[in-house]
């Protein structure tokens, strides 16, 4: 009987609960009830282009130098300070003067050695505001003062001898007496020699770690006695010389030479596909590239990334909102396709989809573009082969 009395009581209980909110089953879960509806689609590029721009890469952690072709080459500045080390050479007879170089890029570089001419800068510049525009303007010595070649040992010093000292003597009488006739001393600048290899190198900067930064050493000799001091602080930076180079294929994105790239994407699609008066989420936007291998030039020096940024209103093909990007990752091709870039653009999409921002686009630039030569080319949107178009791939819903 004990256990009648049980089931009966456990009968209570859910009539109970039942009794108490019976609507309270399936609170809080989606509704199901037709009108919420997950869709997924592939949304083609409208338009692709390329372009370039002048930036001062004075802040890179490489000074780029070489050649690649007779139409584009590359050259590093740089300049010495240090009056009070500058001050112990008063008086005193130069012996000898080394300029070392450290090697730590190498870019589409043939067997060493590639060298390079040292010759004196003889125009102001400044590494916060020199760019390839700057390059007509800028003065340089005709006298050769020394050169050094690329090691292919990376991290390592390569050395030059200043042969004519007669410029460091020049540099240190006009920090002696600025009022003096004296020209003032601009700093060095390591060209690319006429007909040697080509190849892109990247010397450490200033801004690179102390013990990887330029050293200018001096021995002197002043009252008998002989001494060396050495410079490691200053300003250097690199600029591009273009001369007749073709434009830039699109859709090219390349470090060093400020090739960007901008991309356009008819977002509207999604919004006549439902109905405007219907509330539209966009969960998530991926933006696929494919990569031209034959066409692209990577030197295993650099983070393999693109950064995909949104593109802003205005006369400007480069405006864009910094504070709005992806990073673009490679990711090997399936079934012997080409490799893929692949960017989580949700944030940027979903400005577009909600009209809170203006669709102008999305640009393209290498992530490490001070400093490095990479050079990536996708396929466009008129690509003969439909599978290697760019494309943006959409996750939202609809209610």
């Amino acid at each position: 009987m004990r256990h009648y009395h049980y089931l009966a009581f456990l009968f209570l209980l859910l009539a109970a609960g039942c009794a108490e909110k019976p609507n309270s089953v399936g609170n809080g879960l989606p509704n199901t009830d037709g009108d919420f509806v997950m869709l997924y689609d592939t949304l083609a590029a409208v338009s692709d282009t390329s372009y370039s721009v002048a930036y001062a890469p004075g802040s890179s952690l490489s000074n780029l130098t070489g050649r690649l072709s007779g139409s584009e080459s590359v050259i590093s500045l740089l300049n010495f300070t240090g009056t009070s080390l500058v001050d112990s050479l008063r008086g005193a007879t130069i012996d000898t003067v080394k300029l070392y170089l450290t090697v730590n890029y190498r870019s589409q570089a043939a067997a060493p050695p590639i060298s390079f001419n040292v010759v004196e800068i003889k125009s102001p510049w400044s590494s916060t505001t020199f760019t390839k525009d700057s390059m007509p303007l800028l003065q340089l010595g005709t006298s050769v003062l020394g050169t050094v070649s690329d090691s292919m040992n990376y991290i390592t010093a390569s050395t030059t001898f200043i042969t004519d000292t007669a410029v460091i003597r020049r540099w240190a009488e006009y920090y002696y007496d600025t009022s003096s006739a004296i020209p003032e001393f601009y700093g060095f600048a390591v060209v690319p020699q006429a007909g040697a290899n080509t190849g892109i190198i990247g010397f450490s900067s200033f801004n690179n770690f102390v013990s990887y930064a330029p050293v200018l050493q001096v021995k002197f000799t002043r009252n008998g006695r002989r001494d060396s001091v050495s410079f490691s602080n200053g300003e250097d930076t690199y600029s591009i010389i273009t001369s007749g180079a073709p434009a830039p294929a699109p859709i090219t994105v390349r470090g060093g030479f400020g090739i960007r790239s901008k991309l356009t994407f008819d977002h509207l699609r999604l919004r006549d596909t439902v109905n405007t008066a219907v509330n539209t989420t966009l969960h998530n936007a991926v933006l696929e590239l494919t990569l031209d291998t034959a066409a692209s030039a990577f030197s295993g020096f650099s983070p393999d990334t693109v950064v995909a940024i949104m593109g802003m209103p205005g006369g400007d093909l480069d405006r864009s909102d910094s504070s709005v990007f992806a990073y673009g990752f490679r990711r090997a091709g399936t079934a012997g396709q080409p490799p893929v870039y692949s960017f989580k653009v949700t944030n940027i999409a979903d400005l577009w989809v909600q009209g809170l921002k203006e669709n102008k686009g999305i640009t393209l630039r290498w992530g490490a573009e001070y400093g490095t030569a990479e050079q990536a080319v996708f396929y466009r949107h008129t690509d003969a082969v439909a599978s290697r178009r760019p494309r943006l791939i959409v996750t939202y819903s609809k209610k």
